[in-house]
């Protein structure tokens, strides 16, 4: 589902997180993540990590994108992530995991998951 793709990478924006109505939109009320490091999350503690962020020159690269559908109404994401800073160095490889569900009329993320994994070829965006 191409909206999903498209509001998963808005996540990684700085611009987005730290806009509160943004967040607010994109994630649901009850989120909860555990983080690639292994920490936990929940709705607060998320934007209150995200308010604390510096703006940077490095980026978010995303890719290998599977939607498996739970239920109609409870979408699957499936991706790969690496940081990319400044220089181009790529670092943070990460398998990604985020259930999306739909609220009323738009699609809100209510858990994600990152696990540290083995480097892989970066595609060309």
């Amino acid at each position: 589902m191409d909206i999903l793709i498209e509001q998963e990478i808005a996540l990684h924006q700085y611009d987005i997180r730290q806009n509160k109505a943004e967040i607010a939109r994109l994630l649901h009320p009850s989120f909860k993540e555990v983080g690639k490091s292994g920490s936990s999350y929940d709705f607060q503690s998320i934007v209150e990590m995200m308010e604390a962020e510096d703006p940077s020159l490095s980026r978010i690269h995303s890719q290998d994108f599977e939607c498996i559908q739970l239920e109609p109404s409870i979408q699957l994401l499936l991706y790969k992530s690496a940081s990319v800073n400044e220089r181009g160095e790529i670092s943070d490889f990460a398998k990604r995991s985020s259930i999306w569900v739909l609220t009323g009329v738009q699609w809100q993320l209510k858990y994600h998951q990152g696990t540290p994994c083995q480097l892989f070829d970066i595609k060309k965006d």
